[in-house]
């Protein structure tokens, strides 16, 4: 398990030069001047030239990206915001608790929700709870998430006037954005528990614990749901960076000071540096959670762990 884990740390590692490599060239190929926006539309071109070189931006490609990427490995430096000429771990460290927050309450109620809920439609496959479940899951996830936003936030904030529009100063501003993404993420959740919960229950120690004279209760819950849990496990795991990513339009759109908003705002006013480190940041997070899936599979199955380590623990 430790050569396996060591390659996996290798690849991912290898995985997130590539990728900041490609978003630190794709963001310098856009259109526009991130100098330019930052002195304004009357500043002189001499001037231009000066806070180019004193940024670094009038270097070759590969020489900024070789400085971006040591000052961010040996001094933890992501540059400076081109728009608030301040530091971008400065920005950056206060959007990340408040995303977190919201990503994570998010995941532990679209758990709570969708493993019971997939548990139940494997359990009564094509009754109408099963077909209403599962249709109705789809249909929500096919709705776009700023859609969804809006509508919420029209109904509960506008109309009814039960919940705040925007903001994050209590526990009631995070109400309409954690229902946004727990709704969006139901579907998913509720299908593989549903699918992995259907083939446990056509193994033979379920028929064997029927005929033992176990009620449903429990054998759905130890012998099902415990059998069924490795791939849902590693689908939570999976799914996290994506809650993160898919949280940066509803921040924007509930007014959430998180990462999601500053990556937008960033993107908007070419401040290239905050927006590479929002990107890198992810991809980390993306690279972290695979390779905490491939451990805990291997930990909760010992045929996976027996295949890759020949049995060495």
């Amino acid at each position: 398990m430790r050569d396996y884990v060591i390659k996996r740390l290798g690849v991912g590692v290898l995985l997130l030069f590539c990728v900041s490599f490609l978003v630190f060239s794709m963001l310098y190929l856009m259109p526009g001047d991130p100098v330019t926006l930052m002195a304004g539309p009357l500043v002189k071109v001499e001037n231009l030239e000066g806070l180019r070189h004193e940024y670094g931006l009038d270097r070759p490609l590969l020489v900024q990206y070789v400085d971006w990427m040591s000052g961010i490995i040996f001094r933890g430096d992501f540059g400076i915001s081109y728009k608030y000429r301040i530091d971008v771990w400065s920005l950056i460290k206060n959007c990340i608790p408040i995303s977190l927050k919201l990503t994570i309450t998010t995941m532990i109620i679209s758990t709570i929700v969708a493993i019971p809920l997939g548990l139940m439609c494997a359990y009564k496959k094509d009754s109408w709870f099963d077909r209403i479940t599962v249709n109705t899951s789809l249909v929500f996830t096919a709705i776009p998430s700023f859609w969804l936003a809006v509508l919420l936030m029209l109904v509960f904030a506008v109309q009814l006037k039960w919940l705040p529009l925007s903001g994050y100063e209590s526990w009631k501003n995070y109400i309409l954005p954690i229902t946004t993404g727990v709704i969006g993420g139901l579907a998913s959740t509720i299908r593989l528990t549903k699918s992995e919960a259907l083939d446990v229950l056509r193994e033979k120690y379920v028929t064997t614990a029927y005929a033992k004279g176990l009620d449903n209760k429990t054998v759905l819950t130890r012998h099902v749901l415990r059998n069924s849990l490795i791939v849902i496990t590693v689908n939570i795991f999976m799914s996290l960076p994506w809650l993160i990513s898919g949280y940066i339009i509803i921040e924007k759109i509930f007014g959430i000071p998180g990462m999601g908003n500053l990556m937008i705002n960033s993107i908007i006013q070419q401040d290239f540096n905050v927006v590479q480190a929002c990107i890198l940041i992810i991809t980390a997070l993306t690279i972290i959670c695979n390779i905490l899936s491939d451990v805990v599979l291997g930990i909760l199955d010992p045929r996976i762990r027996i295949s890759v380590t020949g049995g060495d623990k």
